[in-house]
């Protein structure tokens, strides 16, 4: 791997532009595309998109190329379910921590007024560290990391996103663990019903046509 500058920018442009939806799903990558694009040669932009084949950011089918991953509807349902899961253990272990951190006064505290530009990723980021378990953290982050196209298509779907947020948002804040437990497990089940709609809308974020590198 090309451990330079040159590959880190061309590694964190192309994880951006495919965290923030630029990119339809199943859409071929084109390294000698991708490199113009980026002002960059073929040998850090083929290095970058396979370290995002290890991430399962992209996808490198049959080791023929490289594209967006498209997964079916039954496979996003398991991406949900998996997060769902993950979140679960972060919870258990970080409600332990923090009784054990209150009964000793050393509880750590974040008001509302600090999550006020706080996103899902950010709050189940905050869960996942308050757990203390590093690799559960690295897993929470990268599933974020996989799901963040998905959750511009969710401002799509649901009327009432904003609304799911604040209440994610409050219960973080005030550390209520039984509500915080069954919102975050309400919120992963209304996802895997509504997975029709959320790949379509997926599809149809704005800009895709016109920013797709082929």
């Amino acid at each position: 791997m090309n451990p330079g500058p040159t590959f880190d920018r061309v590694y964190l442009a192309l994880k951006e532009q495919l965290l923030s939806g630029a990119f339809v799903p199943g859409a071929h990558l084109e390294p000698v595309a991708i490199g113009e694009h980026l002002n960059a040669s073929i040998t850090p932009v083929r290095d970058a998109l396979h370290r995002l084949v290890g991430e399962r950011i992209v996808e490198a089918p049959r080791h023929n190329g490289f594209r967006v991953p498209a997964p079916t509807e039954a496979e996003l349902r398991d991406l949900y379910g998996w997060n769902a899961e993950l979140l679960g253990l972060a919870l258990r272990g970080a409600c332990g921590r923090m009784r054990a951190d209150r009964a000793h006064g050393r509880a750590a505290t974040v008001s509302a007024s600090d999550l006020t530009a706080w996103h899902a990723a950010d709050l189940f980021r905050f869960v996942a560290r308050r757990h203390g378990n590093p690799e559960l953290e690295a897993a929470v982050e990268n599933m974020s990391d996989r799901l963040a196209p998905l959750r511009l298509a969710e401002r799509a779907v649901f009327a009432d996103f904003e609304d799911e947020i604040l209440v994610l948002r409050s219960l973080v804040a005030a550390w209520e663990a039984g509500a915080l437990r069954r919102e975050v497990a309400a919120y992963h089940r209304r996802r895997q019903r509504q997975v029709p709609e959320l790949l379509l809308a997926w599809r149809h974020l704005p800009g895709m046509p016109e920013t797709t590198i082929k």
